[in-house]
């Protein structure tokens, strides 16, 4: 296509072949998800039994039933959701929204998700980028914040950002306005995060990536995500994958 091609109705312009390649650092260390702009690989629960449409029981749209929002609390009464590399099945133990919790008095709190995972040893020269990708969004923020477990024989050394009092190595600000959850939708307006993670932060042994939405006033603010990867730095970017 050249500057003197137009775009008339009526005909058709053939434009060649338009390949998508999507951005890449360094090879996967990880990854949770399918990176198809939708939450729908991840685990939907069955709604409760006062709110059930027969429509949806065993249908792949079973993300549709009511009330759904309210599952997350009473599938995780006494803690929010860990996801530990290389053991849990997304499929089975990835809410399909980060959902704000419902209280006891009938208030509402954000939620901080874990994702756990080892690393065999990191660069601490390097630079490692964590791509967050979200199918949607409603009136939500999005922080990052980096947690680490050091084992060195008897001694367990804890380096901590401490979500209360230090800045997050990442903040969306507010987001969303796509209504997702209240509509039983499954996406909404795509976005992609990159985060990019100094390799001293990372270190041999257990590391834990936490995953925060502080916003709290309603049970339909909340995020949906499409596909988290972690990738090592760009100097390991010909070893395979």
């Amino acid at each position: 296509m050249t500057p003197s091609d137009e775009f008339r109705s009526g005909y058709d312009i053939y434009m060649g072949d338009l390949v998508y390649e999507p951005p890449r650092d360094g090879p996967t260390l990880w990854e949770i998800g399918i990176p198809d702009h939708t939450a729908a690989e991840f685990y939907v629960p069955d709604s409760n039994p006062t709110y059930i449409n027969k429509l949806y029981v065993n249908h792949p749209e079973r993300y549709r039933l009511y009330g759904l929002w309210e599952r997350y609390a009473e599938l995780y009464p006494d803690g929010d959701l860990v996801y530990t590399v290389r053991v849990s099945d997304y499929t089975k133990d990835w809410f399909f929204a980060q959902v704000t919790r419902k209280k006891d008095d009938n208030t509402y709190q954000g939620t901080t998700w874990q994702i756990k995972f080892k690393l065999d040893g990191a660069d601490e020269s390097e630079t490692y980028r964590l791509r967050l990708a979200l199918a949607t969004a409603h009136a939500s923020e999005l922080q990052a914040y980096n947690f680490i477990v050091h084992h060195f024989c008897d001694l367990v050394e804890v380096r901590v950002n401490d979500p209360d009092a230090i800045s997050p190595l990442f903040s969306s600000g507010q987001i969303g306005k796509d209504n997702t959850i209240a509509r039983h939708g499954i996406h909404g307006l795509y976005r992609l995060y990159n985060v990019d993670i100094s390799g001293n932060l990372l270190l041999e042994g257990d590391n834990t990536i936490f995953l925060t939405q502080p916003k709290s006033t309603s049970p339909f603010q909340g995020i949906m995500y499409d596909y988290i990867r972690l990738e090592g730095h760009t100097s390991n970017r010909n070893k395979k994958p």
